[in-house]
């Protein structure tokens, strides 16, 4: 069985891809979530940073749970992200975590490779760096002058299709029998739920339902989740990677 590793932004990220995670896991495969940022600024403006930070911590673990996912969490602040030496930081810790779980598979936010990007500049980064630390993880001479076993190899990737960007998906996990589990998922990031509403007027667990039923359209399903596989040499994908 194989092991599939997700690294999103921000906590809730993971629910793009949630159904899928769920349909591999019952399928024996190995799911982990690896999310980067902290909730440092995610809503709550009332609440101090250490307790949005708490809050954010306490809704992914209740998620993963539900999902039924290991789950990682790198604590990297949001509004330190995109500066260079956080992103060594977060570099050092990808890097680590990479060569702990030893995925066969990395599920990643659009990014670099495909040419394209979604609306946020912490997903672009959050795409990039474990798509380039992937290689020097496989690498013992990277790998072994930290005490790090090296990966096995270097990952496929897949792409996810997040809600609200007009990215095309070339591959669909038939999720209908795990769209409700997915959306309870959601439904645990009680603090961003009104955030988002305020905010975007985003309905966050109704968005993720609306835009499951228009990829499962696209293939024949009552629900699906879509992904863009990466054009790029040594990820290209194998037939059976993802759950057809």
């Amino acid at each position: 069985m194989a092991t599939y590793l997700a690294f999103t932004a921000h906590r809730d990220d993971e629910i793009n891809v949630a159904g899928t995670l769920i349909r591999l896991l019952a399928d024996g495969h190995r799911a982990v979530v690896a999310c980067i940022t902290n909730g440092s600024r995610g809503g709550l403006a009332d609440r101090p940073e250490e307790e949005r930070k708490q809050i954010a911590r306490s809704e992914f673990d209740a998620a993963c749970e539900v999902i039924g996912c290991e789950s990682r969490w790198l604590d990297i602040n949001e509004q330190d992200f995109p500066k260079p030496d956080t992103q060594q930081e977060a570099r050092e810790r990808i890097f680590r975590i990479l060569c702990e779980v030893d995925p066969d598979c990395l599920i990643l936010h659009p990014g670099p490779p495909l040419g394209q990007f979604d609306y946020h500049e912490h997903h672009w980064i959050a795409s990039s760096l474990p798509y380039a630390e992937s290689y020097s993880a496989s690498n013992p001479n990277y790998a072994r002058p930290l005490g790090l076993k090296e990966m096995h190899g270097i990952p496929v990737v897949y792409h996810m299709c997040p809600i609200g960007t007009p990215i095309v998906p070339n591959r669909y996990v038939d999720i209908s029998a795990q769209l409700e589990r997915k959306l309870e998922a959601a439904a645990c990031y009680r603090s961003q739920l009104a955030f988002l509403e305020k905010q975007h007027k985003a309905h966050f667990v109704e968005l993720h339902r609306a835009q499951s039923v228009v990829f499962g359209s696209y293939c024949g399903a009552d629900a699906a989740e879509g992904f863009c596989t990466s054009p790029a040499w040594n990820r290209l994908v194998a037939e059976g990677t993802l759950p057809e």
